[in-house]
């Protein structure tokens, strides 16, 4: 997914073939001056006469492709949207030049982690049957939800006979919108509403369920443990036994669902770590509460509050909770990622070359050498043009972006670029080191955000490993003050075995298996001493591993919320 590197300048090499021709007039040259056979050495030579004749033309065909690009024909539009785990099979069409016979082409699509892609030649041609169209099959998948973006592809052409492969760059901008998958649940799986004030009430569809209402659901058989008041005399004294009465519920639920996006949260292979469950976990909660015409909401935080959605029901709903959920993986705010401004500069410089073929080097006397602040760019050409590339995002994608351009960084300029990152599809590298007391301040902030929202009384459903949670004091006052306010807090803590990080054989790595275990000792101490300061104020811990469905979690949400 990255850039290449080189600046996508094309470049000229032998194949095997070339290589072996050379190598037999190497051979043919030594025999004939060992046994002193003159007319040897003189055939042994002509192999290089005719590579010499080949370069010249081959050089020719790489100038034409770099005066004529190629031109890639993708079947299907320019945006792909797919659940995760999914893959995608498209037909690309690959056109050469005029001019440049290709006698074979390869194409390695520039896909980094979690995108998966690979293009296949195919037999025949393209459509029309033009002999410059080169079919591909295209197969390509994400394993984390995001909004991704294939920039293009390497590709290697066999010119003059295959004796040497030209291998240039074709930028591409196919972008790929990588879904939560969807889990079915059962419709006597639900959570039980707490009490809803008559603001709640306006404008709301009310979806009936069994609970405390004015109206009479059904009369049934008498149960252990039902509440004596709710026991139908009349109708038990005709029948000769007990019947009680069941009402209807007209509370509106309104949910909570507070995911963290700390840096732990991010540890393991993408599609198995902590935060693609929680993601997962939050969409489908959030649909099923949605689909029963509930109000549901999301708030992702790690040490600060990050995306804010407040609580609603319907189907627009949803999708706002999905656009929220899908910019998880792409918060690259400066406190956030391993980057050097001037790191950053030269990602975005590299990806005009590449793909726009726009340099904005400075000459070489006008930057000082040895300047550690000086970059070797013009950056203000630089931001100019990606601000002017920004402007047409939203009208691609059809809807506004979640985060202003200038809320990636504290300085304008390089807030710009790393919006120009986000939405280009240039990864930047996250920081894998937790802040410490970094989830106890995000998760204490994101419960006072709930409690400065309009409604309520809410359930709060918080997904977090808990792994940086030190500084508890102001988190348990909060969590008590909340409690208070009539909020039910469940945690829900994804700390089950078989999301640590991928083992080494035994003895193989040492140092990486003490640190494996000095993470799984400090999670679980971390874990333990929440449960004892937060479980007094009301806090409901819950653990939750990768087997976990939604339904089960929806039985197990039930039976607090």
């Amino acid at each position: 997914m990255a850039a290449p590197t080189g600046g996508g300048r094309p470049r000229l090499l032998p194949t095997a073939r070339a290589r072996w021709l050379a190598g037999a007039g190497v051979a043919w040259i030594l025999t004939g001056l060992a046994f002193g056979l003159p007319v040897v050495t003189a055939l042994g030579a002509l192999p290089f006469v005719a590579l010499a004749g080949v370069f010249a033309s081959a050089r020719v065909a790489r100038h034409r492709l770099v005066a004529e690009p190629l031109r890639l024909l993708l079947r299907g539009g320019d945006t792909v949207r797919l659940r995760v785990g999914r893959r995608v099979a498209l037909d690309l069409d690959i056109v050469t030049p005029l001019g440049v016979t290709v006698h074979e082409l390869l194409a390695e699509p520039a896909a980094a982690s979690p995108l998966v892609a690979t293009a296949e030649p195919q037999e025949g041609r393209g459509e029309g049957d033009d002999p410059r169209s080169h079919p591909f099959r295209l197969v390509i998948g994400g394993d984390r939800v995001g909004d991704y973006v294939l920039l293009g592809f390497h590709v290697r052409a066999a010119v003059v006979g295959g004796l040497f492969e030209v291998r240039v760059w074709a930028p591409a901008e196919l972008r790929l919108e990588v879904m939560p998958r969807h889990f079915p649940v059962r419709s006597d799986a639900e959570l039980r509403a707490t009490r809803a004030s008559m603001q709640e009430h306006s404008g709301a569809i009310v979806q009936r369920r069994r609970g405390l209402g004015m109206e009479i659901r059904e009369l049934r058989d008498f149960q252990a443990g039902d509440p004596f008041k709710h026991i139908a005399w009349t109708a038990s004294a005709r029948r000769g036994k007990l019947i009680s009465r069941e009402f209807e519920s007209d509370l509106v639920l309104s949910t909570w669902i507070l995911v963290d996006c700390s840096p732990s949260m991010f540890w393991g292979p993408p599609g198995e770590a902590r935060i693609d469950y929680a993601i997962e976990l939050a969409h489908n909660l959030a649909h099923a509460l949605t689909s029963r015409r509930d109000r549901a909401g999301l708030l992702v935080h790690d040490h600060r509050v990050r995306l804010q959605v407040p609580p609603a029901a319907g189907r627009h709903q949803m999708r706002h909770i999905i656009e929220a959920l899908t910019e998880i993986p792409h918060l690259v705010h400066e406190d956030r990622t391993e980057i050097t401004d001037r790191e950053l500069v030269e990602r975005v410089s590299r990806w005009f070359l590449t793909q726009e073929g726009r340099s904005f080097a400075l000459p070489e006397g006008l930057v000082k050498a040895g300047s550690p602040r000086l970059s070797q760019h013009d950056e203000g050409r630089l931001i100019e043009a990606a601000q002017e590339s920004l402007h047409d995002v939203p009208t691609r994608r059809g809807r506004r972006p979640l985060l202003p351009y200038d809320g990636y960084a504290s300085d304008y300029q390089r807030s710009v670029l790393r919006a120009f990152c986000r939405y280009k599809g240039i990864p930047l590298p996250l920081d894998p080191t937790p802040r410490p007391g970094g989830q106890s301040h995000g998760l204490e902030a994101a419960i006072q955000a709930v409690m400065a929202a309009r409604g309520g009384p809410h359930t709060i459903v918080a997904v977090s490993d808990l792994t940086s949670i030190d500084d508890l004091e102001p988190l348990r006052r909060t969590a008590l003050a909340a409690r208070r306010r009539h909020h039910s807090l469940v945690l829900l803590c994804p700390d089950h075995h078989g999301f640590d990080l991928a083992e080494t054989e035994p003895g193989a790595d040492r140092l990486q298996d003490a640190i494996i275990e000095v993470e799984r000792l400090r999670m679980r101490q971390n874990l333990a001493l929440a449960r004892t300061m937060l479980r007094p104020g009301g806090t409901v811990f819950l653990s939750v591993g990768p087997e976990d469905a939604l339904a089960r979690v929806l039985a197990r949400l039930s039976q607090v919320a």
